[in-house]
């Protein structure tokens, strides 16, 4: 799994949920039913509530990981060290027939609110305000199933699969034998995820044609490179990381893969191909969600599920006019002061050669401002060049929460301009996202952590630390560095922008077009390529940019309450600690950072 880039759809995965807890009569409290005297709880009853918490959430997390063999392997290398012996292999499966049924969700939230949040621990505190929020967004909005975005020309699955097999690890014959498994299921699940789409559009809900054409042609692109494509060559260079000595076995394993290649991968792409050309015209909507039954709606759910701050998408869009303006002054400002200053930017250079560098020097430019990292491994990997056209410029993919070393960052040749891959390695790597994870596993938290980690913390936090990153840049001209700061966090601003302008406001291509026209953009093809982009993607801009936005914002709560005390090294160290959260959360725990601030200049 990589940040930001859902491999499955959330929704679906959710009605995947399935806990099979055992409940105290009536959901009496686990510590016991009130009585009209109050007694103190003991230390031993104490200790037991925290235990009994602790089993609810890890097998909350078995049960939920284990519907999905590409999660369960994202996750941990040894599930047997975790209680998990006995699962199918399988990408999991879709009820048609009850979409909207969340039963198991509320089951999920009936138990958690039968324990006594104050009983708990600071860290299972945590986790019960994440998990809590999380089951009520999803069952708020559990409605909207059939809005969910499967197919899409960036982060729709039918991208995202093939360069989730690829990065598939190989660790044990194990891992082989299961990901061959999971191959020959490839055509079954697209089966399924085909007749979803079918439903859709008899529900009048499928993608625009124009949409609908462009994921034909990148399956049929697929189609045609897949019998000598990467997932034959990764393969066996994945293979050859196990040093099997028997050649016979080496030259079966081959073989299998080949044929679960063509006879089932291929062949999912290609049900995917016929199933589109069936309906890519049935569509009875265009233009962003707010023009589809309920697509309003749907679109505050993908806020608020990436966000958790409880601001409406008018005080959003508010959130990024203010900040527009301000980096508007800013850039205004710094070219009035020093009119040279954009031609230096086009020269603007980090000193760096290879991505390996880059992140070195990131390492040890962060030092100051950050806390120390754990000591990983990475590697460094490229997207194949028949997914380059469309895949995204870089990802990072998460390592498993038992083998931290198991890193890898892809880097898209095809969009990635070498100009900008130090900050794209700020991005995905330090202080970005392989920092940010890696910090964050090895606090320990509970396991269901990751599974309902928000994309506006993670992809917020690596916006941010990108837009950190021009402050790192090779030269002694502040204002310089400043500028180019304000530069790119204006062009996100903008992209957010347009993508509430769409999807909430309903804005035309014109629309779209008339306002980037206001920061000198008269370019209709650029207007173009937003706007479509962002009504096959609805809320994808949004989650990066929001989230920027919120860590922007809490800096500046977090300066106002420590004043003089202010210190962005613990600033970053409590959103580190405290990880992927709401950003309410990490709002209302604020007054953390001020305890141990206090105490630290004590």
């Amino acid at each position: 799994m990589f940040f930001g880039k859902r491999m499955l759809p959330k929704k679906l995965l959710i009605l995947l949920l399935c806990v099979s807890m055992i409940l105290c009569s009536s959901c009496q409290s686990p510590f016991g039913s009130k009585q009209e005297e109050t007694t103190a709880i003991s230390h031993s009853d104490n200790q037991q509530i925290n235990q009994d918490f602790d089993s609810f959430v890890k097998e909350l997390f078995c049960n939920t990981v284990t519907s999905s063999t590409i999660y369960l392997h994202t996750f941990l290398q040894h599930p047997e060290n975790y209680g998990i012996t006995e699962y199918d292999v399988t990408y999991g499966n879709i009820n048609l027939e009850n979409l909207d049924d969340m039963s198991n969700l509320s089951d999920s939230l009936s138990q958690l609110l039968c324990y006594d949040r104050e009983q708990l621990t600071a860290s299972q505190k945590i986790t019960y305000d994440e998990l809590k929020w999380y089951l009520e967004t999803e069952l708020e909005y559990s409605d909207l199933a059939l809005l969910e975005h499967i197919f899409s020309p960036v982060i729709g699955v039918n991208v995202q699969l093939p360069i989730t097999l690829a990065q598939y690890a190989f660790k044990e014959e194990k891992d082989v034998d299961e990901y061959l498994k999971l191959l020959e299921d490839t055509d079954r699940y697209f089966s399924q995820l085909m007749e979803y789409e079918k439903l859709k559009s008899e529900k009048g809900y499928f993608m625009e044609s124009s949409n609908a054409e462009k994921i034909i042609k990148q399956c049929q692109e697929f189609v045609n490179d897949c019998s000598d494509g990467f997932l034959i060559t990764s393969f066996k260079e994945r293979l050859n990381s196990l040093h099997i000595n028997d050649e016979n076995k080496i030259k079966n394993y081959i073989e299998k893969n080949e044929k679960a290649v063509n006879e089932h991968v291929k062949k999912a792409y290609q049900i995917v191909i016929d199933g589109f050309n069936e309906i890519k015209n049935t569509g009875k909507c265009t233009g962003g969600l707010c023009n589809y039954p309920n697509g309003d709606k749907y679109y505050q759910y993908l806020i608020e599920s990436d966000m958790g701050w409880g601001k409406s998408i008018d005080e959003y869009d508010d959130f990024i006019n203010k900040y527009i303006a301000y980096f508007s002054n800013m850039l205004s400002k710094l070219m009035t002061d020093d009119i040279t200053l954009a031609y230096q930017l086009e020269n603007l250079s980090f000193g760096n050669k290879t991505p390996e560098d880059m992140l070195s020097d990131l390492k040890n430019k962060i030092a100051n401002d950050f806390p120390e990292p754990v000591s990983v491994g990475y590697s460094i990997k490229y997207i194949a060049e028949s997914l380059q056209s469309y895949a995204s410029p870089a990802m990072y993919f998460f390592p498993q929460i038992d083998d931290l070393n198991d890193n890898s960052i892809y880097i898209n040749p095809g969009t990635n301009d070498a100009s900008d891959l130090y900050t794209t390695m700020a991005h995905e790597g330090y202080p970005g996202h392989l920092y940010q994870t890696t910090y964050f596993v090895n606090t320990k938290p509970d396991l269901i952590r990751h599974l309902i980690s928000p994309g506006g913390y993670t992809e917020g936090w690596g916006t941010y630390c990108e837009a950190t990153s021009y402050m790192y840049a090779q030269t002694d001209n502040t204002n310089l560095k400043m500028l180019a700061q304000a530069n790119f966090s204006l062009t996100m601003l903008m992209y957010g922008k347009v993508d509430i302008g769409i999807n909430h406001y309903g804005w035309t291509q014109n629309d779209v077009f008339n306002f980037i026209e206001t920061f000198g953009i008269s370019n209709h093809s650029i207007a173009q390529d937003m706007y479509n982009s962002i009504v096959a993607e609805p809320g994808n801009y949004a989650k990066y940019v929001l989230g920027y936005i919120g860590f922007l914002e809490l800096k500046e709560e977090a300066k106002k309450l420590l004043k003089d005390s202010f210190n962005l090294k613990e600033f970053h160290k409590y959103i580190l600690d405290m990880g992927p959260v709401p950003f309410k959360m990490l709002f209302d725990n604020l007054n953390s950072l001020t305890v141990k601030t206090t105490a630290s200049t004590k």
